[in-house]
């Protein structure tokens, strides 16, 4: 039996959702599910030419409304005839998140219009993940953005964060991620709120690396295992200024490809921050001319797979396909039984030339 669930993720701007929508694709991907992303449509229309500043934001947010009914009933077709019997419908802000523009009495008479009852929205839902925006505690952070479309000041970030929450507080599966602790364990947290949902084995912080033998029989016997799942991978470097490192990546995978920009930046903090997003074939290809010439395109197949209720994955590279980097989630007690037929060659956790960055530069383990 198909099960699909719609989660919605809100916050003020500069919250961390268009990351965590980029990442969260990958990592239930990777899992089985099948991930369907609805992107931000406010974001869309300005992109797009259709914006505040030439319609007014009333009726600015009738195109919003509009367009948000039109991609949810297309997200919903899609993931009843997708195959997979796991689908998840991730949405960038949904339609409680619109009336902060234009206030509660005029939002109503906006959803008038549509024949929605601003009491039901909340069914409409399965979950919602509250990101707090940078704006509440991590002010040095605010202005590294992956939004174009973004213009709202720090005071104006607040409030709509303030806004969000008040608009979502009655949904019955709410969770809320603030900034107590750095961007990188924030997304963490929102992920793990998310398995901890769908009552699924969330990812751990703790992990092993592992060096081993890769060849065909072991392709095979990977190919039985639960969930398992092969994606092609591309990742280009980008020509990037001090202290900023850029990359684009492609990733292939039954026949689906997705393309991804990320930037990864340290703030005065010391703190590293990456964020990441989805973007379009047209905007990947407009990146290639930036590539880095010093590195070489990360190329490998990525094979996941659950073994004794765990999950892992063994990444392949062009360079040498004879050998594959194994790496594994480590439960608090410590104990994993790897799969009989991986032969180890040795552990690399903690070594840094088994980084993608250095293997770009070395091509070769």
């Amino acid at each position: 039996m198909k099960t699909i669930k719609k989660i919605v993720f809100t916050g003020g701007p500069c919250s961390g959702k268009t990351t965590f929508m980029s990442r969260a694709e990958e990592i239930f991907g990777e899992r089985g599910y099948r991930v369907i992303v609805d992107n931000e449509s406010a974001t869309d229309l300005i992109s797009g030419g259709i914006s505040p500043a030439t319609l007014g934001m009333y009726e600015f947010q009738k195109y919003v409304v509009s367009l948000q009914l039109a991609k949810e009933k297309i997200c919903s077709q899609a993931a009843e005839e997708i195959e997979g019997d796991k689908v998840l419908i991730l949405i960038d802000r949904a339609l409680l998140d619109n009336e902060s523009y234009v206030g509660h009495d005029a939002y109503c008479e906006i959803l008038k219009d549509f024949d929605i009852n601003y009491d039901e929205i909340n069914s409409r839902y399965d979950m919602v993940v509250h990101l707090v925006t940078s704006a509440k505690g991590k002010e040095e952070a605010y202005s590294f953005s992956t939004n174009a479309s973004r213009y709202e000041t720090v005071e104006q970030a607040r409030a709509m964060d303030d806004t969000a929450l008040e608009a979502w507080k009655n949904h019955p599966n709410r969770v809320i991620i603030g900034n107590e602790t750095d961007f990188e364990v924030k997304m963490h947290k929102a992920i793990q709120s998310v398995f901890e949902y769908l009552g699924e084995e969330s990812p751990v912080e703790k992990f092993k690396k592992y060096l081993v033998e890769f060849d065909d029989d072991i392709l095979e016997k990977l190919k039985g295992e639960t969930n398992y799942t092969r994606v092609h991978i591309i990742q280009h470097y980008l020509e990037s200024t001090r202290g900023i490192e850029r990359r684009i990546r492609k990733r292939d995978r039954n026949g689906s490809t997705l393309y991804y920009y990320s930037e990864a930046k340290v703030l005065a903090t010391n703190e590293r921050i990456k964020k990441d997003r989805i973007i379009s074939e047209r905007e990947y290809f407009d990146y290639i001319p930036e590539i880095d010439q010093k590195l070489k395109p990360i190329d490998k197949e990525r094979h996941s797979f659950i073994f004794d209720e765990h999950f892992f994955k063994l990444d392949v590279f062009r360079f040498d396909k004879s050998k594959g980097l194994l790496s594994l989630q480590m439960p608090d007690d410590g104990v994993i039984n790897l799969p009989p037929y991986i032969k180890v060659i040795k552990e690399v956790t903690d070594n840094s030339d088994y980084k993608n960055y250095n293997l770009a530069q070395t091509e070769h383990y």
